[in-house]
């Protein structure tokens, strides 16, 4: 009889409170064998994969079952011996792929340093691999000027170099395009093929499960009923898909946000070149683009955390600073970034509560209790419960940092959200939820909403109108549904999946037209 690779027996987590986290999980995955785990946002796939580490986020506490990882109870050993043995046997790519990279070390650096003495040329290769440039000045560049997107590739490159036995993938696909999802899934799997290792996938889409695993697991919430078994979870809904009825929000005829060419820069690479787009209060756009194409670099620049090269940006008229610290209290509060990376967006040494009630006590002027009570309704509508209020961010799912991050900028009272891929760690029926909640206040307060998103499903049930960037430059922009159902250009037919004509260029035209 074959020994498991991974043996997971009646393991039970719990948090400070004492209140399950996971209740009597079991599992096993023998070498070479591939199983998934699903479940909604916070239902303890994450803190499972941690667990098959030996480690928990901090406030959870193991307090049942065992977890053998070739064939050594990982709970029981030493700090050190557990550290040698993860490092020989398991690569780990977490929900928070920046966690994983040395943000002063260059790309090269950080493939290099797992390939063992091999030469560019290696390195090179297992760039091209994951669908990173390979060339030097791409090489050269920090973590910190690299997309969402980018980071989760380089951190997959990096696990991968390391020749694994077992490889556990925590929403390897989060915040990817669809097409460079498919490079990633189709590379891991040639990798299995080639490499022989074992796999274990923890996501919300259900249907790069069923592609890449043999068996399924279903997590849900102690206590309820038919927490599944491995190969219990088949054709769970897909991700955001359907439009609903959208109340009409107030319009005004005069621009909130005026953009005029605008370019931008990541060390001397230029990202964004002469963008020009305007929205209304009211408006609900989304902003279309290749993991890579600049739609992070274009969040961060309207937020005042990237000094754009040239160009403008206006509020209401005004124009803005390009620094955040040296805006006016009221432009700060107006445009509120939810940010793809929302852990390292929150305070790790605040609470939740805390967290969302410092803008509404310092950009809106509310007294602290005032801050605190609107910090737990605005908690209560993003769908996180009263008991998570105290915990810090390290306590939380990513699922559940990302509403904590949507919660903060809506407590600034803001006149433009810019969701920069705010439900890419969501479950299909939290992330339809979210969109919908985004819609209502929009349609209640004027909000105007800029949903940067590689998720056509996002766009199609939240917004009325769609850009779509490449190579830094915005080769369409026009209603969403024909943007989505009709696309002009082959940037855009490759994002919403629409065959484009063989041999035309990206941004060109596949009807003739401009």
């Amino acid at each position: 009889m074959t020994h498991p690779l991974l043996s997971v027996d009646q393991l039970t987590v719990t948090d400070s409170s004492g209140t399950p986290v996971l209740s009597e999980c079991s599992l096993r995955l023998d070498p070479g064998a591939s199983l998934g785990i699903v479940g909604d946002s916070g239902a303890g796939k994450t803190t499972l994969g941690l667990a098959t580490l030996g480690a928990l986020r901090p406030g959870l506490h193991w307090t049942g079952g065992r977890v053998l990882l070739s064939g050594t109870d990982v709970r029981t050993l030493p700090e050190r011996r557990r550290r040698r043995l993860r490092r020989n046997t398991v690569a780990w790519l977490s929900q928070d792929p920046a966690a994983a990279l040395t943000p002063t070390m260059p790309v090269g650096r950080q493939i290099a340093e797992m390939l063992e003495g091999a030469g560019p040329a290696a390195v090179e290769q297992r760039l091209r691999a994951v669908a990173l440039p390979d060339d030097r000045a791409f090489q050269r560049r920090r973590p910190g000027e690299l997309s969402g997107g980018q980071q989760r590739r380089l951190a997959l490159a990096r696990a991968l170099a390391a020749r694994p036995r077992l490889l556990i993938l925590d929403e390897p696909t989060a915040g990817l395009d669809r097409a460079t999802a498919e490079v990633l899934v189709a590379e891991i799997e040639r990798l299995r093929r080639e490499l022989g290792f074992a796999l274990l996938l923890i996501s919300h889409d259900a249907q790069l499960v069923e592609r890449m695993c043999a068996a399924t697991l279903r997590l849900r919430p102690p206590g309820s009923p038919d927490r599944g078994a491995p190969g219990a979870a088949r054709g769970a809904p897909p991700r955001v898909a359907h439009d609903r009825p959208r109340p009409g929000p107030p319009r005004s005829s005069a621009p909130l946000l005026e953009v005029a060419d605008l370019s931008a820069r990541q060390g001397t690479t230029e990202v964004l070149a002469g963008l020009d787009f305007s929205l209304a209060e009211g408006d609900a756009v989304a902003l279309l683009g290749a993991s890579g194409a600049g739609k992070s670099t274009l969040a961060r620049v309207l937020a005042g955390l990237h000094v754009p090269s040239g160009g403008r940006v206006s509020l209401a008229g005004e124009p803005l600073v390009a620094r955040a610290p040296q805006r006016a209290a009221h432009q700060r509060a107006a445009i509120q970034l939810v940010a793809q990376d929302p852990f390292g967006a929150l305070h790790p040494r605040r609470s939740v509560r805390a967290s969302v009630a410092r803008p509404a006590h310092l950009l809106r002027g509310l007294s602290r209790a005032g801050a605190r009570a609107e910090a737990d309704q605005l908690l209560g509508q993003v769908g996180l419960p009263s008991e998570l209020a105290d915990r810090r961010p390290q306590e939380l799912s990513g699922g559940q940092r990302q509403r904590v991050a949507l919660a903060r900028a809506l407590a600034a009272g803001p006149r433009l959200l810019v969701c920069d891929e705010a439900t890419s760690a969501l479950d299909a029926e939290t992330a339809a939820a979210m969109v919908d909640l985004i819609d209502d206040l929009r349609a209640d307060r004027g909000l105007a909403v800029l949903h940067i998103t590689h998720d056509v499903g996002v766009a199609r049930r939240g917004t009325e109108r769609t850009l779509v960037l490449h190579a830094g430059v915005i080769v369409e922009d026009g209603a969403t549904t024909d943007v989505l159902d009709h696309p002009r250009t082959a940037a855009s037919a490759a994002l919403v999946g629409v065959p484009a004509l063989r041999g035309v260029p990206a941004g060109a035209s596949i009807r003739g037209e401009e």
